[in-house]
């Protein structure tokens, strides 16, 4: 059982927080701040995107599952789109208050990943990656939230 991330995963992974880190430094380090990317924007803009795209791996491990067994259905299609759909109905309930629901949003999509992961339908691998993305992403959504002064 082999349950190392493979180098490129890690290394694409941990890359992929460069926005996030830049967005959370900016909130407490206006020097930081680029004049064409505000840092709650990039926060805002980028988070919601990864959110989905999180979303949207899950689907491909939904599809690609019916290979492996026949996973793929609508129960396994539903739960990997129900993320996407819930973080665009908030996006519009509550535009407003983007970092510090995206703070929450993402240890709440930790369960998807997990029951994905329980059937076989990710990689070995999958699970330990993304709690430790997981972390380290909530980790700056709540600096930037603290430093913009947003309530959590």
């Amino acid at each position: 059982m082999n349950f190392a991330i493979p180098r490129p995963a890690l290394i694409l992974g941990f890359a992929g927080l460069l926005p996030l880190i830049y967005g959370a430094a900016g909130t407490f380090q206006p020097r930081l701040v680029l004049p064409f990317a505000p840092p709650l924007m990039v926060m805002e803009l980028y988070g919601s995107l990864i959110f989905a795209y999180m979303s949207g791996v899950l689907w491909g491990f939904a599809c690609a599952g019916g290979k492996a067994g026949g996973k793929a259905g609508w129960r396994w299609l539903a739960l990997s789109a129900a993320p996407a759909l819930a973080i665009f109905l908030i996006m519009m309930i509550d535009p407003g208050r983007m970092v510090s629901i995206l703070t929450f949003a993402f240890p709440a999509l930790l369960p998807f990943d997990y029951i994905f992961w329980r059937a076989r339908l990710t990689p070995r691998w999958w699970l330990t990656l993304r709690v430790l993305l997981t972390a380290s992403a909530s980790a700056c959504f709540w600096f930037a939230a603290i430093g913009a002064g947003e309530a959590l």
